[in-house]
């Protein structure tokens, strides 16, 4: 697990929020009757809302239709911990289709509709870690190939800096053959995996940048993360949200202030 966050969400201010792509499994257990997100900005608006949300890896920007006083519980889990605690590779979770009742357990159902009777967020993370635990404790593990364990340890170490062709000689593997693994595995190539480490360092500087001084050096961003320069970030930004850094920050302003998110699948 790399963050259980629980999230209310004041009157918004914008009438669509992105979902960021990251490197890890976005799973949402809501308190109330779901959230509305979908995969194509055009999809949202007749997108039901959804009580369990868990999406796979994602290259692209999901869109989420933000309602005031809306609440969950939004975890971000590691790909190579899909299989201990939902018992399926994270290949398996789509990302373009959320509804996590489809894949998830049926336990997983019993849980979310414990939750909307919690009456405060320590309730809520007792029941939803109570649940986790029992998952992990009552399923045969079968862990991932250690080679796609060390690969991805090297790609997070490196922030998705380190050539696939290096990993892959560092884990005794093809490139080939280790992009293979990590297809069947995590549903996405070694490559994609480090491409999205990378843009996650870039939104986290940019998330603690506009949270401490309301402004971010975008140029000194891409230097950061590895990319060439700032129209290396900027491009990159484009093919994941469709717009450039800049208007992401000003549309998601408050909520980068806050140095939080609204839910995102």
């Amino acid at each position: 697990m790399v963050s259980a966050v629980g999230y209310r969400t004041p009157p918004p201010d914008q009438p669509v929020h992105y979902g960021l792509p990251s490197p890890w499994l976005t799973v949402i257990f809501s308190l109330d009757d779901g959230v509305e997100s979908a995969s194509d900005r055009a999809a949202l608006s007749s997108a039901p809302p959804l009580p369990i949300i868990a999406a796979g890896l994602h290259t692209r920007a999901s869109f989420v239709r933000p309602r005031a006083g809306q609440a969950g519980v939004q975890l971000a889990v590691h790909p190579l911990a899909a299989r201990a605690l939902f018992g399926l590779p994270a290949a398996e979770l789509s990302s373009t289709d959320y509804d996590g009742r489809q894949i998830l357990d049926r336990t997983s159902a019993s849980i979310q509709d414990r939750l909307t009777g919690c009456r405060d967020w320590g309730d809520a993370f007792t029941v939803l870690g109570g649940h986790l635990t029992r998952s992990l404790d009552g399923r045969r593990h079968v862990d991932p190939r250690s080679e796609v364990r060390h690969a991805w340890s090297l790609l997070e170490a490196s922030a998705g800096r380190l050539p696939v062709a290096e990993v892959a000689a560092r884990v005794g593997l093809t490139a080939r053959h280790l992009s293979t693994l990590f297809t069947r595995e995590v549903g996405r190539s070694p490559k994609a995996v480090a491409q999205l480490i990378r843009f996650q360092h870039a939104v986290d500087l940019i998330k603690n940048h506009v949270a401490h001084a309301g402004r971010t050096d975008l140029a000194e961003v891409a230097a950061r993360c590895g990319y060439a320069d700032q129209s290396h970030l900027t491009h990159d930004f484009v093919e994941r949200l469709g717009v450039p850094p800049t208007r992401w920050i000003t549309e998601e302003f408050r909520n980068l202030q806050d140095h939080g998110a609204p839910p995102a699948a």
